[in-house]
């Protein structure tokens, strides 16, 4: 299977592949590198995001089959709840990211409600 990881350059650039979200998935190493995070503190947040059940661990997580035993990789909406739990410089930029991204498009969006039930009517 192939994946993309995402990174941070030397200049404090946030690096997401433009490929399809489901191609891009990290390991528990990649993680600690990208969060700048010791492997216990990543665990402890990645522990919080399944007890608040913001996540589940059958979703956020996929085994790769390996010589030696299996390799566990996270999603990008794992990634992205990481990036919220965790409270350290890397993080934070990638949470700006992430805010800037949502809030970059010129586009509106109108949201209809169409109400099948009763009287026929459309609400925007």
């Amino acid at each position: 299977m192939k994946r993309e990881i995402i990174h941070i350059t030397e200049d404090g650039k946030i690096v997401i592949p433009a490929v399809h979200p489901d191609k891009i998935r990290m390991d528990e190493a990649e993680l600690v590198c990208l969060f700048n995070v010791v492997a216990p503190t990543l665990r402890a947040a990645k522990r919080r995001i399944y007890k608040l059940e913001i996540l589940q661990p059958f979703t956020a997580e996929q085994r790769i089959p390996l010589k030696e035993g299996y390799q566990v990789v996270y999603n990008l909406e794992m990634i992205f709840a990481l990036a919220f739990q965790i409270n350290t410089y890397p993080a934070q930029q990638l949470r700006e990211y992430i805010i800037s991204r949502l809030f970059q498009s010129e586009k509106s969006m109108v949201i209809c409600m169409v109400n099948g039930n009763h009287k026929p009517y459309l609400k925007c």
